[in-house]
């Protein structure tokens, strides 16, 4: 998302999770095949003309005309909550048509679950001149877009992973821009520190040492730009364990 202010959208979004209680890691993906989005895992929102359907095995992001500065849909984890204290990764394959470059992006936020304010985000832009792969990193909502971390391989289709290290308390941002179908080969894009020290990138969020934990979203948006069906897509979610 470009601005401080898309970012207040999402989080605006996540209150139904925030007042649950906080809960460790547990290892679970979905392929997104069933007949619809399991309710029992994610919890649903959408904001402006954003939506997100599931259909053909894969999350769908549309924005109607006419489109708003304020159109998103997102999915929520629902009961699992990674931790401070360990190791772990998600993954998720992206799929980017819009021809928008980064006026549409699509992508995975992770923010701290006593302070949705801070958080990290890895989006997926698709080719063209502002298209790429970004890293947005946030503290107490403000972030300075002089230091996101992007690059651009120039393709429509990828996957994106974002893994944190309960030994060096960092998390590092990583992209394969063929995706899943051929086996990943990850480039990393940076690292950040949630700690304010060391990383690439680093903002302090003041964890518990003890219970700090995160929550975990995926999500579509757009900014004054109509999303046709199948532009804008997500596919083969995976949270599980890292070494």
């Amino acid at each position: 998302m470009k601005t401080n202010y898309k970012h207040s959208l999402i989080m605006a979004a996540t209150g139904v999770i925030l007042a649950s209680p906080a809960f460790a890691l547990t290892p679970f993906s979905d392929n997104f095949n069933a007949s619809g989005i399991n309710k029992a895992r994610w919890v649903q929102k959408a904001g402006g003309k954003g939506k997100l359907t599931q259909a053909a095995g894969r999350i769908n992001f549309t924005v109607a005309s006419p489109a708003t500065d304020d159109d998103y849909g997102l999915l929520e984890l629902r009961n699992n909550r990674p931790g401070f204290n360990e190791s772990w990764q998600v993954i998720l394959d992206v799929r980017n048509n819009a021809g928008q470059g980064d006026e549409v992006g699509t992508g995975i936020h992770i923010y701290n679950a006593a302070d949705p304010n801070d958080n990290v985000n890895l989006e997926f832009y698709g080719s063209g001149a502002n298209g790429g792969f970004n890293f947005i990193g946030v503290t107490d909502d403000v972030d300075d877009p002089r230091l996101d971390v992007r690059a651009n391989p120039k393709v429509t289709k990828g996957s994106l992973r974002v893994s944190f290290s309960k030994t060096t308390k960092l998390f590092t941002f990583w992209y394969d821009s063929t995706g899943s179908a051929d086996g990943f080969q990850w480039k990393k894009l940076c690292t950040f520190s949630p700690t304010g020290s060391g990383g690439t990138r680093r903002g302090n969020w003041k964890l518990n040492a003890g219970s700090g934990s995160f929550g975990v979203l995926i999500f579509g948006y757009g900014e004054f730009q109509t999303v046709a069906s199948g532009k804008v897509q997500m596919d083969n979610f995976v949270l599980k364990a890292s070494n």
